[in-house]
C-alpha cells in the first residue's frame, strides 16, 4: 500500500509532533510504505484553495502517485463539512482512499463509505443553510438599499421606477442619472423584467 500523509497545523510545534507520531505509528502497525508527506502550517481560517500542499497532494493523487492519504483527524482536511467532503470525493474519484487515524475511518471499507455518504448529506444541509442565510441577508440589505459586494442593492421600489421610466421612453443613461444608480444596474433590471 503506497501511502502519503497530510498534516495541517497551526504554529504549535507540539501539535506537529503529535500528528506525526500518530500517523507514523499507524503506518507501522499496518506495514504500509510511506512515500511522502504533505505538511502546511496555517493560522486562521483558510479555504482549501489557499493551501499549496493540499493542492499539490490533489494533483499528485490525479497522477496516481499513491493509493491512500492518511490524516490525523478529519478537520485537517478542511474547515467545513463541505470542504472535507469535496476533498474526499475528489480523491475517491481517482481511486485514492483516506484513512483518518483519530476516528479510525477508512474510506476503502463499507463503514468508511457509509460515513462519507452521511457526511455528504450533512454537507448538503450546511450548503443549504448558508444559502438560506445569505438570501435572507441580501433581502434585508436590499430593503434598506444598503451595499452588497461592490454595488448597492436596488430596492423593489427603485426597480419599479427603472421599468416605469424606461416605458416612458427614457434612455438608460438618463434613468441611471435620475435614480443615482449605475447604467449596468439599469440594464440588469430591464433584462430580468423582460425575461
Amino acid at each position: 500500500m503506497r501511502v502519503v500523509t497530510y498534516k495541517r497545523t497551526s504554529t504549535n510545534h507540539q501539535e506537529v509532533e503529535n500528528q506525526t507520531s500518530s500517523l507514523n505509528n499507524q503506518i507501522e502497525v499496518f506495514g504500509w510504505t510511506l512515500l511522502g508527506e504533505y505538511s502546511e502550517v496555517q493560522s486562521g481560517i483558510k479555504s482549501r484553495d489557499t493551501r499549496p500542499q493540499l493542492r499539490q497532494l490533489m494533483e499528485d493523487a490525479r497522477r496516481r502517485k499513491f493509493d491512500r492519504v492518511m490524516v490525523y483527524s478529519l478537520d485537517r482536511l478542511g474547515r467545513s463539512v463541505v470542504d472535507v467532503i469535496n476533498t474526499i470525493n475528489e480523491l475517491e474519484e481517482v481511486g485514492v482512499h483516506i484513512f483518518v487515524v483519530k476516528n479510525a475511518i477508512d474510506t476503502s471499507t463499507q463503514h468508511g463509505k457509509l460515513f462519507t455518504y452521511f457526511c455528504s448529506i450533512f454537507g448538503e444541509m450546511e450548503r443549504d443553510m448558508l444559502l438560506s442565510r445569505q438570501k435572507e441577508s441580501i433581502k434585508r440589505l436590499r430593503a434598506k438599499g444598503a451595499k452588497w459586494g461592490r454595488g448597492t442593492l436596488l430596492t423593489e421600489d427603485k426597480k419599479n421606477q427603472i421599468i416605469i421610466l424606461r416605458e416612458k421612453g427614457q434612455s438608460l443613461r438618463k434613468i441611471a442619472e435620475t435614480l443615482s444608480v449605475s447604467k449596468g444596474s439599469v440594464q440588469h433590471v430591464l433584462k430580468v423584467a423582460n425575461g
